[in-house]
C-alpha cells in the first residue's frame, strides 16, 4: 500500500512538473500558483463530498421507503459515514492550507476571510421529501 501511494505521488508530481514546463513555454506559468493548485484541490474535495452526501441521501431513502435488506444498507451507510468524515477532514486541511497561502500573500486576516468564504463550508445535500 505504501509503495503504491508513493508511486502515485511521484506520478502526480511528474505530471505537475510537466504542466509547469508547458505553462512556461506558453507564457502562462504565473496562472499556476500554489493558490491555484489548492483551489483545484478544494473544488475536487467539495465535488466528492457532494457525491457522498447524495449517496447517503439515496441510502437513507432506501432504508425508509423500500423493503430492502436493511442490514446490508446499514453497513453501506456506516462505510459511507467513514468516507464522509475523512473527506471533511481533508477539506478542513485544504481550507487551512489555502488560508495560510492567502494570509502569507496578503498579510491581512480580513482579506483572508473574505477570500475563504466560498471554500469554508462543504456542500450538504439532504434527502428528498
Amino acid at each position: 500500500m505504501r509503495n503504491r501511494k508513493s508511486s502515485q505521488k511521484k506520478l502526480v508530481n511528474e505530471l505537475k512538473n510537466q504542466l509547469m514546463i508547458q505553462a512556461e513555454r506558453l507564457g502562462i506559468k504565473d496562472d499556476y500558483t500554489p493558490l491555484y493548485f489548492e483551489e483545484v484541490k478544494l473544488d475536487s474535495v467539495k465535488k466528492i463530498l457532494t457525491e457522498f452526501y447524495m449517496e447517503r441521501a439515496n441510502l437513507e431513502y432506501e432504508i425508509q421507503m423500500l423493503e430492502s435488506d436493511k442490514k446490508e444498507l446499514l453497513i453501506k451507510l456506516e462505510r459511507l459515514h467513514a468516507y464522509i468524515r475523512k473527506a471533511i477532514g481533508l477539506h478542513e486541511r485544504h481550507v487551512q492550507k489555502y488560508e495560510d497561502i492567502i494570509e502569507k500573500a496578503t498579510g491581512d486576516q480580513k482579506l483572508t476571510r473574505l477570500a475563504l468564504k466560498k471554500h469554508q463550508d462543504p456542500v450538504k445535500v439532504s434527502a428528498a421529501a
